[in-house]
């Protein structure tokens, strides 16, 4: 089938915000008097902040520790550094602008859609993704498929009609267990084995390529 949808993980493909999760957990957490290092604080960029968080408590052996309260605090705090620093990966907004009207767009992520919708916003691009699936939609998150099986469900099209861009091997499972195609975007990881059978790009800044790979021959 020919490419009729290009759906863009979020944290890693669009916005360059793991450094940011990072710093809105540690002060967050710093809040309970805990100093967390950067690299723990760097696994919630791969799975769901309550998982994350749940994980922290049951460690330090904390019972009916408020969870949902200490995410709201961390995404309040995530906001505001978004809305301060929007970080868009290079050649993200070329690749859009040149994807607009020949296919339609999507954000399947999962962090909160207030995140995506700063960035988009601040990029002037919000315009172009009108369907975004966050957290907040899905009952499971990455690696589940429900949010790429969502997206297809409001955008009415079949899962061999679309391809996903995606920078974790977690996103990467999502995607596929959708049934749709996938581009492994390098961001954040070199290319190895998490790539999979994806076709593979180390950024977004070559055009060309770039719409090849997603089936619409030349920009």
């Amino acid at each position: 089938m020919p490419t009729r949808a290009v759906l863009f993980d979020f944290d890693g493909v669009i916005a360059d915000t793991e450094n940011i999760h990072i710093a809105a957990w540690q002060r967050t957490l710093a809040r309970l008097g805990w100093e967390v290092p950067d690299d723990v604080c760097a696994r919630a960029v791969e799975v769901d902040d309550r998982i994350f968080l749940a994980d922290l408590f049951a460690q330090r052996k904390i019972e009916h520790g408020d969870v949902e309260g200490w995410v709201r605090t961390k995404q309040e705090l995530t906001a505001a550094m978004l809305t301060a620093s929007p970080r868009l990966y290079p050649g993200l907004v070329d690749l859009v602008r040149s994807l607009t009207g020949k296919v339609q767009l999507a954000v399947v992520s999962t962090t909160w859609r207030e995140n995506i919708a700063i960035v988009l916003k601040a990029a002037g691009l919000e315009d172009a993704f009108p369907i975004v699936v966050g957290k907040q939609d899905v009952t499971l998150v990455k690696p589940d498929p429900e949010g790429y099986r969502l997206a297809l469900q409001k955008l009415e099209l079949a899962p061999g009609e679309a391809i996903a861009l995606e920078d974790s091997p977690t996103g990467l499972t999502s995607a596929r267990a959708a049934g749709l195609a996938t581009l492994a975007v390098g961001h954040r990881l070199p290319r190895g084995e998490w790539v999979g059978a994806a076709d593979f790009v180390d950024d977004l800044t070559n055009l060309p390529k770039l719409i090849s790979l997603l089936g619409l021959g030349e920009p």
